[in-house]
């Protein structure tokens, strides 16, 4: 299936071309952008399990969310450059069942980071104001630091401790971005634009340290973190004019 979505992504590029286009020249405009990330297992970016001994864990994405700002420069009448830097912050439950414990345990952490994509874009005239468009590219993901976080609690004389660290797999870590959305373009009033993204890291973006502790005896497992996730697209680009093109200066 993921095949099939990149052989989508191709072709929308390529009868993009082909079409009646326009992609507003010589335009650099600013905008904003706020992506909610959807968890979903089709897409792989859902639940993950992990066990050791008596103690299962239930590793599950939450919805986090993707906020930043988007540079756009006009190329041609058919294509546009986009880039600018947004900070994900990806959310997880990790849900905790042992034989000790009478009821499952939950242990909730965020993991923060940052991007930096850089994405060709083609647009497909549809009316005079909405345009269709489709687009693909890389993003520079940076992750400036590991996360943990803990909680205990006591039954009789027990102590359960319940504690993760994850470790990130390298500072800065490429990956793959693949678009596709509608646009409503106004006179004066900027551009709307509704969409869905996929982005997808060339490998595991961390590795989660689970611990389950009861008094001072620890059971350990690892689970690889990985990157993966679906966003709806809001976006917002201010008004610019078109750039005007210097002349070369004539002999006198």
């Amino acid at each position: 299936m993921r095949r099939r979505l990149w052989t989508y992504l191709l072709f929308s590029i390529f009868l993009g071309s082909a079409l009646s286009c326009w992609a507003q020249q010589n335009v650099t405009t600013l905008g904003i952008q706020l992506k909610p990330m959807i968890p979903s297992k089709y897409f792989g970016t859902g639940t993950e399990n992990a066990e050791m001994e008596d103690l299962k864990v239930n590793f599950q994405p939450n919805p986090g969310v993707n906020f930043g700002m988007v540079v756009r420069k006009g190329i041609s009448r058919n294509w546009s450059i986009e880039s600018g830097i947004c900070m994900v912050q990806r959310n997880f439950t990790l849900h905790y069942t042992h034989p000790l414990l009478l009821q499952e345990k939950q242990l909730r952490f965020r993991y923060i980071g940052y991007e930096i994509p850089i994405q060709a874009m083609v647009f497909v005239k549809l009316t005079d104001k909405i345009f269709m468009n489709a687009s693909g590219g890389v993003s520079l993901d940076l992750y400036p630091s590991n996360v943990e976080s803990s909680a205990f609690e006591y039954r009789d004389t027990l102590r359960f401790d319940f504690y993760q660290k994850t470790y990130k797999n390298g500072w800065i870590q490429p990956a793959l971005l693949a678009n596709y959305g509608f646009e409503w373009r106004t006179p004066s009033s900027g551009y709307f634009y509704i969409g869905a993204s996929y982005h997808r890291p060339f490998q595991h973006i961390g590795t989660t340290r689970v611990e389950f502790k009861v008094d001072d005896d620890p059971t350990t497992v690892f689970v690889l973190l990985g990157g993966n996730y679906l966003t709806a697209d809001f976006r917002y680009f201010f008004h610019e004019k078109p750039e005007k093109r210097k002349g070369k200066k004539s002999d006198v």
